[in-house]
């Protein structure tokens, strides 16, 4: 019987073809997955070297921003070519690529740097990322108020206003109804007495919250770097009347008073007085101590400058360079020329809102600085000592009274000791009240180891109010005045009214002194589309 076997030798080639095929379409398939996957690799690696580009662009300007904390108010014309175009927006190289930045700096207002910072690669010119960052130096001046300790029994109570920021590393103690119109913050603790159907009405931007300290320097010894740049160094008492763009300065016994033009004579905007240190003294005219490092100091600035003593300073409302006793104050204490201030910025505030403003879009209260009799609103004082600054309050230089020692500068050698006794201790000098009802303070002030007070605050009748605009920083709060316990009147010396120079969120007074753990807090950062940039 014969075999029949089925001829497949046709059948072999289309197998081989098609298997040959799918494997084509399965290798080009491959290969299309791998290029896609290395393509979208290569997009993600550019798409993170371009964020790390933006970063770097971020990083440029804070390290311009830490060699000096105003640089974004320099003007691009001061700038080397690179610099400039860093501010000036413009494309730098960076490794593979480019980065650029914008800057806005703060305002009144808005208290942060805000930074936004573009980066791509040289590859990719449209895959771009944007960062934005706010951020903010810890600064003593950011606050209208810093103490490092506000004592054992000084509190906050009704009639006081605060107009800022407020900061004490110490306890915060408050009663009855003083205004904080803006932040507080403590980092040792509270003493809160505020009954609290009272609270909203007493913090009125919120509660008090619990922050890092601010560290407090030891001395203000740097500042005198500075001011022997221009040789306004001085030893012993210093009597210093600021008349506008002239500051007129009558040293130690001097019959002369010297005249120097801040925008001339001081280009690096300091004045320093050194001498003895001694804080406390036996009476009340001792600091008029020939040899004592105290400045005497009020009238009216026209620029930037920053006096420091390596003992007290006095805020006086006479002219201090004339040491006979006039018939009327021709003063109110320190005043800016050019600048003023108000809570609304067209500056028609009255009344409370004077000092404070509701700004009901952003809901803080707002203060403004503002120009004034011609000037470029830009007049800022600082005011730091070793110790105490001081409202002065009783003694002149000169007395020409009847019955008071007729002695310019309360000078005495030892032969005269023993009149000198007598003097002090039996026969009393007549004490001439030489301190307004009110006064005007425009200045950052620092006592550095002391406090910000009133001299002889418990001595005589009640004043009216302190109106200062600025900052005060302080070691150990001290007391201005006293006060009913009971309904909050002042029974001696003044109510506060401290309001916040709000361009000291941005500008500050000439190398006025930074907190020991000073840097940059980022308040905020996130990306953006970079298309919306």
């Amino acid at each position: 019987m014969k075999k029949h076997y089925k001829n497949e030798k046709g059948i072999v080639l289309p197998i081989v073809v098609i298997v040959f095929s799918i494997m084509l379409i399965l290798g080009f398939s491959l290969m299309n997955t791998t290029d896609s996957e290395t393509k979208i690799n290569k997009r993600d690696e550019e798409s993170k070297r371009a964020l790390q580009y933006a970063e770097a662009g971020y990083n440029a300007y804070l390290w311009h921003l830490n060699d000096d904390v105003n640089f974004y108010s320099i003007e691009p014309e001061k700038l080397d070519k690179d610099t400039r175009k860093l501010v000036n927006g413009e494309a730098i190289k960076f490794k593979g690529g480019f980065y650029k930045v914008k800057v806005e700096k703060p305002s009144d207002t808005d208290r942060y740097v805000k930074i936004t910072s573009t980066g791509w690669t040289k590859s990719n010119l449209s895959n771009k990322r944007t960062i934005v960052a706010k951020i903010r130096k810890k600064q003593f001046v950011h606050q209208v108020y810093v103490s490092e300790n506000d004592g054992s029994n000084i509190w906050w109570t009704s009639g006081d206003e605060c107009h800022g920021p407020y900061h004490t590393n110490g306890v915060l103690r408050v009663q009855k109804t003083p205004k904080f119109y803006d932040t507080v913050t403590y980092s040792g603790g509270i003493d809160d007495q505020v009954r609290t159907s009272n609270k909203e009405h007493v913090y009125l931007a919120g509660e008090p919250k619990k922050v890092e300290k601010l560290g407090f320097p030891k001395n203000n010894e740097d500042l005198k770097k500075w001011a022997e740049k221009d040789n306004m160094v001085f030893n012993g008492r210093t009597c210093i009347y600021l008349d506008g763009d002239n500051v007129k300065i009558r040293n130690g016994n001097s019959k002369e008073i010297k005249s120097y033009s801040i925008s001339q004579n001081i280009k690096n905007c300091v004045i320093y007085v050194e001498g003895n240190q001694k804080n406390e003294y036996r009476n009340f005219y001792d600091k008029f101590d020939l040899n004592a490092a105290n400045v005497f100091v009020s009238g009216t600035l026209n620029g930037k400058l920053t006096i420091a003593a390596e003992n007290n300073i006095y805020i006086t409302a006479i002219d201090p360079t004339i040491w006979d006793m006039p018939e009327y104050f021709t003063d109110k204490g320190i005043e800016y020329y050019g600048t003023k201030f108000n809570g609304k910025k067209d500056g028609t505030g009255t009344g409370s809102e004077e000092m404070s403003a509701l700004d009901s879009e952003k809901n803080i209260y707002t203060r403004y600085a503002l120009k004034k009799n011609g000037g470029d609103g830009k007049d800022m004082l600082g005011l730091v000592a070793n110790n105490d600054v001081m409202i002065m309050h009783y003694g002149w230089f000169k007395y020409k009274n009847e019955n008071d020692l007729d002695d310019e500068s309360y000078q005495y050698d030892w032969v005269k000791e023993h009149y000198l006794f007598w003097y002090r201790w039996v026969k009393v000098p007549k004490k001439i009240d030489v301190a307004p009802k009110d006064i005007i303070i425009d200045s950052a002030i620092f006592a550095v180891n002391g406090g910000f007070g009133f001299e002889d605050y418990d001595i005589g009748g009640s004043k009216g109010h302190i109106v200062l605009w600025g900052n005060i920083t302080q070691n150990k709060r001290k007391e201005v005045g006293t006060f009913n316990s009971n309904n909050g009147e002042n029974i001696t010396g003044y109510k506060k009214k401290y309001a916040h120079d709000p361009r000291m969120f941005y500008d500050y007074p000439p190398h006025i002194l930074e907190p020991t753990n000073v840097g940059w807090e980022v308040i905020e950062w996130k990306e953006i589309d970079a298309h919306l940039h």
